[in-house]
């Protein structure tokens, strides 16, 4: 009935076990014991061993001045700067999971160059890779169209291994 009533927290989920923390805590909270923030271990030392109220208020203006001013960590400036490099290689082709994998495959595989030989190719996929210009014709074989990857498709092919690898 508690925990319907949100008295108490529920089990940990997936379990039938509880968190003691979490009951502690919420029993300090109903009874009116628990702090409402956490004491500051300056003020704690200075207020226990009987430090001037005019030292507080210098700490105080010191930290807070000190907060405010505090530059962004290293790690933000490395993301920003990675994110920055990132954009140089965004691909511009618009190709989706599909399209790409059947791309990669006919730049590793040059002698599978027609639509059976290409796995998960189709005629509709194909058209759209020579619509996007990452495919040309380049001639028949008998019945079967033949395909080869253009400059601007291994440009792509580039443009998204680079963009994958700088993903922050």
């Amino acid at each position: 009935m508690w925990v319907a009533s949100h008295k108490m927290p529920p089990a940990i989920p997936g379990t039938r076990k509880w968190d003691r923390r979490a009951i502690d805590a919420k029993l300090d909270e109903i009874s009116g014991l628990a702090a409402t923030e956490p004491e500051d271990p300056f003020v704690k030392w200075m207020r226990e061993h009987g430090g001037e109220e005019a030292d507080l208020q210098r700490w105080h203006r010191h930290r807070d001045s000190t907060r405010a001013e505090a530059p962004a960590s290293n790690y933000e400036d490395w993301k920003a700067k990675k994110l920055k490099r990132r954009e140089k290689y965004r691909p511009q082709l618009g190709l989706d999971a599909k399209l790409e994998r059947i791309l990669r495959f006919m730049a590793d595989h040059a002698d599978c160059d027609t639509i059976d030989t290409i796995p998960g190719a189709g005629p509709v996929t194909i058209e759209w890779l020579v619509e996007k210009s990452a495919v040309r014709l380049v001639g028949t074989d008998g019945h079967a169209l033949r395909y080869a990857v253009t400059e601007e498709g291994r440009a792509e092919l580039h443009r998204i291994q680079k963009w994958k690898s700088l993903t922050p």
